[in-house]
């Protein structure tokens, strides 16, 4: 596998879920997809502040802009790292090193999770200025980033049932219910 999973093709990537190999895999897809979506908001807010008739705010529009790219830039990261963490959890496996490594393959996931849920954060912030004529894009890109929240959440949830830490597993527990509420209540889509 390459360095990073964004120098693969999509069909080489393709190939490399289809694999036995336990990575790339469920977080790394859902990052991805949820990079894609930043994108497809970062297309609709762009299209918004270039009509004519747009009257909104256009620090706003900038901000909104920023902190997209900069989610979208960590879901780049965060599916890459996402693949290390779980191999070098594997590795780890009966060792001397498995708890923390464990708790990498968690806390990795969850960044990524935070990252997401912070794009349906800023796809309610759009919702408000963005043209019908582009709201099914903007739709779909919260729709993309609330699965990914979701799917994210079950590696999340998965690893956390290893956990031999009582108080890690708690604040992992109270997050994944944080974030699936957010993700749950940002479904106006």
């Amino acid at each position: 596998m390459a360095d990073s999973i964004w120098k693969s093709t999509l069909d080489e990537f393709r190939d490399q879920l289809a694999s036995r190999d336990p990575v790339p895999a469920g977080v790394s897809v859902a990052a991805v997809s949820a990079s894609l979506a930043l994108s497809l908001l970062i297309k609709v807010v762009e299209i918004t502040r270039r009509r004519r008739d747009f009257q909104g705010d256009p620090a706003k529009i900038e901000e909104l802009l920023a902190t997209a790219q900069a989610e979208s830039k960590k879901l780049l990261h965060y599916a890459d790292e996402d693949i290390a963490a779980f191999a070098e959890y594997m590795a780890s496996r009966r060792t001397g090193n498995e708890a923390a490594a464990l708790r990498k393959a968690i806390e990795v996931p969850l960044r990524a999770a935070r990252a997401a849920a912070s794009g349906l954060k800023l796809c309610a912030d759009s919702a408000a200025i963005t043209p019908t004529s582009i709201a099914p894009d903007l739709g779909t890109a919260a729709l993309m980033l609330t699965a990914s929240v979701r799917a994210i959440l079950l590696s999340v949830e998965s690893n956390a049932l290893r956990l031999t830490d009582p108080e890690f597993q708690d604040e992992v527990r109270r997050e994944i219910d944080d974030l699936k509420h957010l993700a749950k209540n940002n479904q106006q889509w």
